[in-house]
């Protein structure tokens, strides 16, 4: 995905979690006819790999979606670099890992280790695993100040040089509001309106 910061020229998008199940084709043709160019489907949670990500894809890039990437949702209780292995290789071996990128999810506390030096090395390890098997332009973390702050301390860059989506539902198109953590002062994406009920299913509205 080709990523420009400059507001003049956002481009509005949509990501889906898991709890959105399969997402029909008149869904995915009534976003992108709703002025959406670019999606982010959560592949894995937890333990999980979500089965309908692969079909959202393919619905997506369907309805006219030229850039469509993945999110992990991370599980402490699997091996960090394994995890990231057996979920991008189910993806590539579906035909959904071309060019695109995957976005690793490091938020909420009580789904991490309780130091900051082992969450630490478990991004770091997953981040790393990433960037082995799809490289490191096409890998990027999905986070922001608050939840970076608890979970491996607001001045680790052990995440740097990826790139950045972070949420602020402020309902905003700006990145106005960005405030610098991990080594980051210029995000990629933001996540500015959370669980909004559109086109016959449920999304977060994104813009780059």
């Amino acid at each position: 995905m080709v990523l420009i910061t400059f507001v003049s020229l956002q481009t509005l998008g949509f990501d889906l979690s898991y709890y959105q199940g399969a997402v029909t084709q008149d869904s995915m043709t009534c976003l992108y006819n709703s002025g959406y160019r670019f999606g982010i489907i959560e592949a894995q949670i937890g333990n999980t790999f979500n089965e309908n990500a692969i079909n959202d894809y393919n619905r997506a890039k369907n309805a006219g979606f030229k850039n469509v990437d993945f999110y992990i949702f991370p599980t402490t209780k699997q091996d960090a670099r394994s995890q990231v292995r057996n979920t991008i290789q189910k993806l590539q071996n579906a035909g959904v890992m071309t060019g695109n990128m995957i976005w690793l999810d490091v938020e909420n506390t009580d789904l991490f280790y309780p130091t900051q030096a082992q969450n630490q090395q478990f991004i770091a390890d997953m981040l790393s695993e990433m960037s082995n098997m799809l490289g490191a332009n096409r890998v990027g973390v999905y986070s922001n100040w608050v939840q970076w702050q608890a979970i491996v301390g607001q001045n680790w860059t052990g995440a740097q040089p990826h790139q950045l989506w972070y949420p602020h539902y402020d309902n905003w198109q700006s990145f106005d509001d960005f405030k610098p953590f991990g080594g980051w002062t210029n995000p990629s994406i933001k996540q500015y309106h959370n669980s909004v009920d559109e086109c016959s299913t449920t999304i977060d509205r994104d813009f780059y």
